[in-house]
């Protein structure tokens, strides 16, 4: 039989992430080595790597071994881009048609333009000529970017594949892309005078991707920042100009990304909220007391399906808010079977649009679903789905991730939701590819058309990742909305898969999955491939 491969790349790494985690946080050490020693593996290797990642000098240590594997990699044998001028942004006594004209009349078909300080990878030139054998039709192509400081690089901003919802929150082009040349000054010509500024290149790329060009991106860092990021004065305007009736709100929390919100409906769409349930009466108490604050401006009905339960206090639980009218109830003997369960009561269910929700999730606020139905209410989006915590704060989740483990697995899953760290990836509205069924919001239509949650494949595991994927290959965009927060007590109502025949249904779920979606390998676009494939939370790739 073969070996596992170990998660670590190589001996050396293993001993420099154990010595930087040592020296943050040693008794969390001692216990990520006792779980080593258990024979959980990945799983100690992955606390390692967030322990390390607190040490300073561990994103140094990356860039000094590992960045060079990456560009290495990617590259390949691609030559250097010809045709390409990298230029510092000048000032406003510029103009940005003056700088494209020389540009084109030299003979240039691609322009990087920097902002003032920033610098650029000496591997961008093969970096691009990769992108372009990959992509020959793009017209617009970025990048990753760092900062750098005093004692090295720094504070590393690692994007997923183009995503417009994370540019309206945040110009992911500016600074660190490239642009053609021809395509830019067709664009230009239908625009007034701009000074070749942040803000002029950035109404320019808006523009670009108003006449239909789609960014391609390089998952390398190849621009490195003259200061931390911070907020861009101009976006505001630009984005509110752009993308007309969408709301920028106070963020609150000091993060250099803007908090948008999609235009408030002129009529809220009916919604159907379903919570399978069995027993625990105190956490279907707890979480109909959380529907209970919700001030949602359209109808709500709230369908319950009981699954066999036998306890007194949650049957009279049930009883009184079915009598009451505060609850739909439906009763469901069979054996657990989630997908089941979601599926019979949307057959029956009113509503426009169905809001899958368990029975352990609690919400905090009454205003979590308004905000989940504007953004499902936009034209290709398919699934919409919240920021869910653990009762200790940390974060549940934050979106999923396909190909994670081979499978799937949850952004930023232990993270605190305060952290700075890779804050785009847990604190700000973006796409992704699966959501979690825990709260859930589709329009009624779209779950019927890709036929619901499939019942004979996935009764109990992976079946929001087939259903969002099956959403995703027709065509529709799943939303992680961040603003959006509600508290996950996660699986409390069943026991943990431990028992053989649980092992066995989860081993076949997980194959199948594997089977129908090839996720053993898959690199997710809405990830970044530098990030490691083994651990939830956002942790630099050692190998």
């Amino acid at each position: 039989m073969a070996r596992r491969p170990l998660p670590w790349p190589s001996g050396r790494a293993l001993r420099a992430v154990l010595a930087l985690a040592a020296r943050v946080a040693p008794l969390a050490t001692l216990a990520a080595l006792a779980t080593l020693l258990s024979g959980k593996r990945v799983r100690a290797w992955n606390a390692l790597c967030r322990l390390a990642a607190r040490h300073p000098a561990d994103y140094r240590r990356w860039v000094a071994h590992t960045a060079p594997l990456r560009e290495a990699h990617w590259i390949g044998g691609a030559a250097a881009l010809p045709g390409l001028t990298i230029a510092a942004l000048p000032s406003d006594d510029v103009r940005l048609h003056d700088l494209l004209a020389s540009t084109e009349a030299d003979g240039r078909q691609w322009l990087v333009p920097l902002w003032p300080g920033d610098r650029t990878s000496a591997a961008l030139p093969s970096a691009l000529g990769a992108a372009l054998s990959r992509w020959p039709d793009a017209r617009i192509i970025f990048w990753d970017e760092d900062v750098k400081t005093p004692a090295g690089r720094a504070e590393p901003w690692l994007k997923p594949a183009w995503d417009p919802l994370l540019h309206m929150a945040r110009d992911c082009l500016g600074g660190a892309s490239a642009i053609h040349v021809e395509t830019a000054c067709a664009a230009l010509a239908t625009l007034p005078e701009l000074p070749a500024t942040a803000a002029g290149l950035a109404r320019l790329q808006l523009a670009m991707l108003g006449q239909g060009a789609v960014p391609a991106h390089v998952p390398l860092i190849l621009t490195h920042r003259a200061s931390a990021m911070a907020p861009l004065p101009h976006w505001p305007a630009l984005v509110e100009a752009h993308w007309p009736g969408w709301q920028i709100v106070p963020r609150g929390d000091n993060l250099p990304f803007l908090r948008v919100l999609p235009p408030v409906p002129a009529v809220w769409p009916a919604v159907s909220i379903i919570i399978p349930t069995r027993d625990r009466a105190d956490l279907m108490r707890t979480c109909l007391s959380g529907l209970a604050r919700l001030s949602y401006p359209g109808r709500v009905e709230i369908i319950v399906v009981d699954n066999g339960s036998r306890d007194a206090e949650a049957l009279a639980l049930l009883d009184a808010e079915a009598a009451a009218g505060r609850i739909r109830l439906l009763r469901d003997e069979g054996p657990f079977n989630f997908s089941r369960l979601n599926n019979r009561a949307a057959a029956s269910a009113s509503g426009d649009y169905l809001c899958l929700f368990n029975n352990d999730v609690e919400a905090l606020d009454g205003d979590w679903l308004a905000l989940m139905v504007r953004h499902a209410l936009c034209p290709g989006v398919g699934a919409v789905g919240a920021q869910l915590l653990y009762p200790d704060g940390s974060i549940q989740h934050a979106g999923v991730t396909v190909g994670l483990g081979d499978a799937a697995g949850h952004v930023q899953r232990g993270i605190d939701p305060a952290s700075r760290d890779h804050a785009a990836w847990h604190a700000v509205t973006r796409q992704v590819s699966v959501v979690t069924a825990a709260c859930l919001l589709v329009a009624r239509q779209h779950y019927a058309a890709v036929g619901g949650l499939d019942e004979a494949g996935f009764a109990v595991a992976f079946n929001d990742v087939d259903f969002c994927l099956k959403l995703q290959a027709s065509g529709l965009a799943n939303v992680y909305c961040a603003e959006s927060r509600l508290i996950h007590a996660e699986s409390r109502t069943r026991p943990r898969d431990h028992r053989p025949d649980q092992v066995e249904r989860f081993n076949r779920e997980r194959a199948l999955l594997q089977q129908r979606w090839r996720t053993a390998g898959r690199c997710d676009p809405h990830h970044n491939p530098l990030f490691s494939a083994t651990a939830e939370a956002c942790l630099l790739s050692m190998a």
